[in-house]
């Protein structure tokens, strides 16, 4: 995963604070209040790796208010094994984008900690979206490759080294004008996942520098 890391790290510049959101945003007509929105993902992911199974340990950070784990979550993305936690990582970006696409909130609270500020900031833009009835007029990010990070310490907390890119998007409303546009660039981002209640749950997005 090393060489790959900075085979890409020529896009991370351009991809920025994840948590802070959608980067290389080429215009912002909308005004006071708008926002870019964080990265999400469509999915075309190798399920390998050689990394061992991660302990069962319970997660750092609780699972956020009391929302009930999603019933939709996939079963091979509860399965306590990394490629358990890569199924969840390719199901959570998919929340992401379709949070965004739709819009929609309240799709990704449930599948993270409350102590994940990326995860917040995410839902915050989603409800944001809904409010402004505004859209992504496509999912943002591709991921294109997971696997486990060489970072990883024994413990209950998992980190996916996930190879993404960021597809030219715009945001628009229901006449179809854009809000915002944003630009293609390609990166790493970090997924901290933890084991909670026998379930998968993010803990923090980080871009890799």
């Amino acid at each position: 995963m090393v060489a790959r890391t900075w085979r890409y790290a020529a896009g991370l510049a351009l991809l920025g604070a994840l948590a802070g959101g959608l980067v290389g945003c080429t215009s912002s007509p909308a005004g006071p209040g708008s926002t870019s929105g964080p990265t999400g993902g469509a999915t075309s992911v190798p399920a390998t790796s050689t990394a061992t199974s991660p302990s069962s340990g319970t997660a750092t950070g609780s699972a956020t208010g009391t929302l009930p784990y999603p019933a939709d979550v996939p079963a091979e993305a509860r399965v306590n094994s990394p490629a358990g936690a890569m199924a969840f990582a390719r199901h959570f970006f998919a929340q992401v984008n379709k949070a965004y696409t739709t819009p929609q909130a309240g799709l990704i609270a449930p599948l993270s900690t409350a102590n994940c500020k990326s995860c917040a900031a995410y839902e915050k833009h989603a409800a944001d979206y809904v409010g402004r009835a505004v859209r992504y007029d496509r999912p943002a990010i591709v991921v294109q490759e997971i696997t486990v990070s060489p970072e990883t310490e024994p413990g209950a907390t998992l980190l996916l080294d996930i190879v993404v890119e960021q597809q030219a998007a715009r945001l628009i409303d229901a006449g179809s004008r854009v809000a915002e546009s944003f630009e293609h660039a390609r990166g790493i981002v970090v997924l901290h996942v933890v084991r909670s209640n026998e379930t998968w749950l993010a803990r923090e997005v980080q871009v890799r520098s």
